[in-house]
């Protein structure tokens, strides 16, 4: 008789092979049942899965004791849980010691974002843009972007509009036509308080709420690390999921990411 996969709680590396029970682990990034939640009920969904069944999702940045201590900017590492904390992904950046160093949060990355099978699900790309607003006047050129891919296809941008008071973005679909409006409030700090982003749609009904979390004087003031939440209405497509959770990492490297 098959025996139940323990549920996993750590982050795998990508050597590691995984227990599975003698089943073949899927390539792609379609829902596979795996083993047992720790209630010992549900089954576990990897790839989008987790996405789908879920309606808020808590994004948790790792503390990195080396960043802590020398003050040197490390790539960010986040995981991604249900609101009972079980961990759905993992988001790893991946980006240079030099764009790191020489160019703060405006820096190039990649990011990659896996399930428990460590097989990635989505993997998204910024590149080295100017910021402010000399360069946010030339929209759609030297405003901030970043693209989003699924099994290698391109799903939509998240792209900053030019504005002069709010924070505002634009999310576009895989052909180019604008789907979603995420604004922000004028003030991105907020003391002792949560800093809310609303996500609208075309007809500027509200979807879903990125809330960045308020950790306390003693997180906010010595690190960067921080906790965002989203809550999605019932009802929405998994494609729009996906390119809320991406504009959240891009709405974290743009106003709250320490320039060390």
């Amino acid at each position: 008789m098959m025996m139940p996969m323990a549920p996993i709680v750590q982050e795998p590396r990508p050597s590691e092979v995984l227990n599975l029970g003698g089943g073949v682990v899927p390539t792609g990034v379609s829902d596979v049942h795996l083993g047992l939640t720790p209630e010992g009920g549900e089954p576990i969904l990897t790839g989008l899965g987790p996405l789908k069944s879920h309606n808020k999702l808590l994004i948790k940045q790792k503390l990195q004791t080396c960043e802590i201590l020398t003050g040197c900017e490390q790539e960010n590492r986040f995981t991604v849980t249900g609101a009972e904390g079980e961990i759905l992904y993992w988001a790893k950046e991946n980006s240079g010691c030099c764009d790191r160093f020489l160019c703060g949060n405006i820096r190039s990355f990649d990011m990659s974002i896996t399930d428990q099978t460590t097989n990635e699900v989505m993997r998204l790309f910024r590149p080295l843009t100017c910021q402010g607003c000399c360069c946010s006047a030339l929209y759609p050129h030297c405003t901030q972007a970043m693209t989003v891919s699924v099994a290698g296809e391109t799903v939509g941008t998240v792209r900053e509009r030019a504005t002069w008071w709010n924070p505002v973005y634009h999310v576009f679909d895989s052909v180019g036509n604008q789907v979603l409006k995420i604004r922000g409030p004028s003030c991105h700090f907020s003391l002792c308080d949560d800093v809310n982003f609303q996500v609208l749609d075309t007809d500027g009904v509200e979807v879903a709420l990125i809330a960045k979390k308020w950790m306390g004087c003693f997180k906010e003031t010595l690190t960067d690390a921080d906790n965002f939440v989203i809550d999605f209405n019932e009802g929405l497509l998994l494609e729009t999921k996906v390119l809320i959770l991406s504009a959240t990492f891009l709405i974290d490297m743009m106003y709250f990411e320490m320039n060390n």
